[in-house]
């Protein structure tokens, strides 16, 4: 095609590219030149190129496996030799799976796991990323409309900011094409919302334009088409324009007027007649080639073309020299030959009768099937089309084997679905049997769990346990003990057996008792990974969402010796945290911490990367509950580079480690370091496999005093973690919920948001932990208490010492002392101290003494935060009863240096107290609005207490002066504003600017 106009559409790809965006979609109609515009964009430019397919079920990550393939032939391979040598060894594994010439041997099927998608995008992410920066490349998807959900995702996690390295994406999308599947529509919203994507829509070309293109494609000779008749007829699509003028050179004489058009993107109906009937006029072997492109969607190697065709070579060359020379059909990358175009596939397939139709259909799918299982899914849709049940269940079984090789679960979940379906079609007409297969009816019960975990995998719980619970409903009563178990088990899971960490029930009612009678039926059997994992899933659940510490390490334990009996190795360094944990709470740290060494050592000779993650989250957690927060920050930091390694960024587990080493940055004070680690990772909003690093980038964000985005952020995780059933999750969520509103000044919302997580918990090893919980909430009891005094207002004083002593009830309640001494909550005497200075404070008047007790405690542990705070509260104590405060206040604005609101307070006690900071700044020189009305510094303040309707005893309580001395300062006031009272004061200080606050 000729290339015209779209100056401006061409400068505004190449300034996207050189502006670094990660995502550029080219939108619009078909026809339109989106792949023309994008070529010519990249002219002089390394880039590889993929296309999606209209498939009913989708052929998982085809497009980006043909930009791999495409990037193995760019420079005679050498560009993707020297990527693959700058890499991770995982990641040139990782690519095999696309690129299996890489690495013949697949390895044995295995059950889906989570995370090991993620893991294979982290690596070709790698590989891109390498390439591209020894040459610049980029990656350009087509028809983005028709892409499956696992391009969807590889192509965002691509794209996000919180990558170091990120490959460029070119996506071209028809927006003309309706409808689309949910997936691609949530996509299409991403690149259109996100900052670092970009839009180019392309209209229809000018009058002057598709001249300038119809002389170009007559050879700079005059267009055989009047240039109005062609502009009213194309409307100014280069593809009907192309159309036309080709049909005109041809002596077809079809260049009438045309009849309107349809809806919008629709092609207009003479046009339509056009093109089916250029495509009669082909000759019989030009039209049997056109026929099987028509019906590929594709293009084709010429030896497809000749199975599907049936022509020898000599006549397929021929066939394939007419269709390209009247713009039929073009040689696409690799050789392989297409319609030119899918309008011009579209007007073929519609010449078929139903018969050929299904006949074409029926060998295209033996000629994929006999390219082998890579592309399975496309032969399923093949028989499908061609009626042929017994020969797509087969495909359908390989087609969901090999999305589960490539992660590509949803398609794995939707083709062993259809597999199901099509075995309870055909069980009364035929048994279908393929090589090790056996009979297809009797693993219809495999499948369904193939399907389940699926379907949780690609993140749609919902799903997995409707199907679990078809598949229970099913299957339940039959005779092979562990088929029954297993199905029992899968729907006792997604009634909330196993999701602790995810949260959500999709049936009601506990699954327990469903899951131990699936543990009755595999006692039946002999030893296997299944009941191992059984086990492990309900000791976990019992230890960790039930609070049922002494049960749940009890099937753990039954299931570790189930395990070594099976052989499961893959799940014994996984049972060893656990075990270890129960140690911690007994209070045996060195065992605890001997056994997380053994899994440790079983992982790494097992070369189990992922067990490693799990063991330095576990590590890492425990130092930080013995507040040894440096060594879990460099036991997290040492795991996160590791991950890096293995290609387990995206994992879970890696989210957890990376919020362990935020954690021990804060407590050490260190909120800008904290800000730069997880920063890039927390950029977009918050999802079920990120809220827990995003938990930690609120508080960091309440820190640094954006609060606005604090509370945006926090809102979010509450709608995640209030599904979560892990008490620990719960606490930490809520602990940082409560410290927000604390410090923006809601304390009446603290008490209701943790009061319910406090009576869910269950056993002494959640208990113990909560002092921190209790003493927000004291401090919130505390808060209210202070201003009822303020305002003299006794009902809600009484109000707020009622609830600090039903909390100290609750508190005394709960299944441990959480205020008793125990080793592997380090920090359970600071947090003592602070909750009785908070209980004082309560009641009134604030202790001096127990809040300096409280700020050496934290001292002690080297969290100046905490520390930070106590000394505040200290100095406000000392303050009220008439003690010098300064050293404390001193002590505390030192502490606070990344604490933000802390900071804020200090200062304004500072300034009332006049007490000078090391770090005070004077205020920038300009008109005093003060000194024209003669007010000094104390009467300043006054006044502006005064205007915000203290009384002269509120304004005595909050400047630390007696009311008589509070009295003689606001008739001073009136006397310098000439006023005669309070009200016409403050009318006065308004208008002239001196209620304004300088910042702290």
């Amino acid at each position: 095609m000729v290339f015209a106009g779209r100056e401006r559409e061409v400068s505004e790809l190449r300034a996207a590219l050189r502006g670094g965006s990660r995502l550029v979609r080219v939108a619009g109609d078909a026809g339109i030149g989106k792949t023309r515009l994008v070529t010519e964009s990249l002219r002089g430019t390394p880039s590889v190129w993929g296309a999606c397919l209209p498939l009913t079920e989708k052929l998982p990550f085809l497009p980006v496996a043909e930009a791999l393939d495409a990037l193995s032939r760019l420079e005679d391979g050498a560009l993707l030799d020297g990527a693959l040598a700058a890499v991770p060894p995982y990641a040139r594994a990782e690519t095999a799976r696309l690129l299996p010439h890489l690495q013949p041997d697949a390895g044995p099927e295995a059950r889906p796991v989570s995370g090991q998608r993620e893991r294979m995008f982290s690596g070709v992410a790698e590989v891109l990323a390498a390439a591209a920066r020894r040459s610049g490349l980029v990656v350009v998807i087509e028809d983005v409309h028709w892409a499956d959900s696992a391009t969807l995702d590889f192509l965002t996690f691509l794209s996000r900011t919180g990558r170091a390295e990120a490959v460029t994406v070119v996506a071209t999308a028809r927006s003309d094409e309706t409808p689309l599947e949910p997936a691609v529509s949530r996509w299409l919203a991403y690149a259109r919302g996100s900052g670092h994507a970009r839009e180019i829509r392309l209209a229809p070309l000018t009058r002057d334009e598709m001249a300038e293109q119809a002389a170009g494609l007559a050879g700079g000779r005059p267009s055989p088409v009047d240039a109005d008749e062609l502009y009213a007829r194309s409307e100014g699509n280069p593809f009907f324009t192309e159309q036309l003028v080709a049909e005109a050179m041809a002596g077809g004489g079809r260049t009438g007027e045309g009849a309107g058009a349809g809806r919008r993107g629709a092609l207009p109906a003479r046009l339509a007649e056009l093109l089916t009937a250029r495509v009669s006029d082909c000759g019989a072997q030009a039209w049997a080639l056109l026929a099987a492109m028509s019906v590929a969607g594709r293009a084709l190697t010429e030896d497809q073309l000749a199975g599907v065709a049936g022509l020898d070579a000599e006549a397929l060359r021929a066939g394939l020299r007419e269709l390209e020379s009247r713009s039929l059909a073009e040689t696409a990358d690799g050789g392989r030959h297409r319609a030119r175009h899918a309008l011009l596939a579209e007007a073929a397939a519609a010449r078929l009768l139903p018969g050929e139709r299904r006949g074409r259909h029926e060998r295209l799918a033996e000629v994929l099937q006999a390219d082998g299982e890579a592309l399975a899914a496309e032969a399923a849709d093949h028989w499908a089309a061609a009626g042929r049940g017994p020969e797509e269940l087969r495909a359908r079984v390989a087609a969901a084997r090999e999305a589960e090789r490539v992660f590509g679960y949803a398609e794995a979940a939707a083709h062993w679905q259809r597999a199901i379906e099509l075995t309870g079609a055909i069980a009364g007409q035929q048994r279908a049997a393929g090589p090790g297969e056996g009979d297809f009816v009797a693993d219809v019960p495999r499948w369904y769990l193939r399907a389940i975990d699926a379907r949780h995998l690609a993140g749609n719980t919902e799903g997995a346990g409707i199907l679990a619970e078809e598949a229970c409903s099913r299957f339940a009563g039959h005779p092979d003990p562990v088929v029954a178990a297993a199905v029992r088990e899968r729907a006792a899971r997604f009634r909330g057996i196993g999701d602790v960490f995810l949260g959500g029930t999709v049936t009601a009612g506990s699954g327990i008792p469903l899951l131990t009678e699936a543990l009755a039926l595999y006692d039946q059997a002999p030893p296997s990974a299944d009941h191992a994992e059984a086990l492990f899933y309900y000791g976990h659940y019992l230890f960790s969402g039930e609070g049922r510490q002494d049960e749940g390490i009890r099937a753990i334990r039954r299931g570790l010796a189930i395990a070594e009996a099976a052989g499961a190795t893959a799940l014994i360094p996984r049972m060893h945290p656990l075990l270890a944990d129960d140690l911690f709470l007994a209070g045996r740290l060195a065992e605890g911490f001997a056994m997380l060494s053994r899994g440790r050592a079983l992982a790494e000779s097992g070369g189990d990367g992922e067990a490693c993650l799990l063991i330095d989250v576990y590590e890492s957690d425990v130092l930080l509950k013995t507040a040894r927060v440096a060594e879990a920050a460099e036991v997290a930091a040492r795991g996160l580079a590791n991950a890096r390694q293995a290609g387990l960024e995206a994992f879970w587990t890696t989210a957890i480690l990376t919020a362990n080493v935020a954690e021990a940055l804060l407590h050490q004070g260190r909120t800008a370091d904290a800000a730069a680690l997880i920063g890039p990772l927390t950029d977009g909003p918050a999802s079920r496999d990120t809220w827990i690093v995003h938990m930690w980038r609120a508080e960091i964000d309440l820190l640094s005093g954006d609060t606005a985005a604090a509370a945006e952020r926090q809102e979010q995780i509450a709608a995640i973690v209030g599904r979560v059933k892990h008490a620990g999750w719960s606490r930490e969520s809520a602990l940082r919920a409560a410290e927000l509103r604390l410090w923006t000044g809601a304390p009446d919302q603290v008490l209701p948001a943790i009061q319910p997580v406090l009576v869910a918990l269950k056993s002494p090893g959640q208990a113990i932990f909560c002092g921190s919980l209790l003493t927000a909430g004291m401090r919130a009891c505390a808060d209210l208490a202070e201003r009822a005094r303020a305002r003299r207002d006794e009902l809600a004083e009484g109000d707020a010492l009622a609830a600090g002593a039903e909390l100290a009830d609750l508190a005394g309640r709960l299944p441990a002392d959480p205020f008793e001494a125990h080793p592997f909550a380090a920090t359970i005497p600071a947090e003592h101290a602070s909750w009785q200075a908070e209980r004082a404070r309560l009641e009134g008047p604030a202790d001096p003494a127990a809040w300096q007790a409280a700020a050496k405690a934290w001292e002690g542990f080297g969290w100046p935060h905490r520390a930070g705070y106590a000394w505040w509260r200290c100095a406000e104590a000392r303050l009220i009863t008439g003690q010098d405060a300064a050293g404390a206040l001193r002590a505390a604005d030192g502490l606070a240096a990344e604490h933000a609101p802390l900071r804020a307070e200090i200062r304004k006690l500072a300034l009332r107290a006049r007490i000078p900071l090391g770090g005070d700044v004077p205020p920038p020189a300009g008109p005093d609005p003060a000194a024209t009305y003669g007010l000094t510094g104390r009467e300043v303040l006054v006044l502006r207490l005064l205007a915000a309707g203290r009384t002269n005893a509120q304004i005595g309580a909050e400047l630390f002066i007696s009311p008589k001395t509070a009295s003689v300062h606001v008739s001073s006031i009136l006397r310098k504003l000439g006023v005669s009272g309070r009200a016409q004061a403050a009318a006065t200080a308004e208008r002239a600017g001196l209620l304004e606050r300088t910042q702290g």
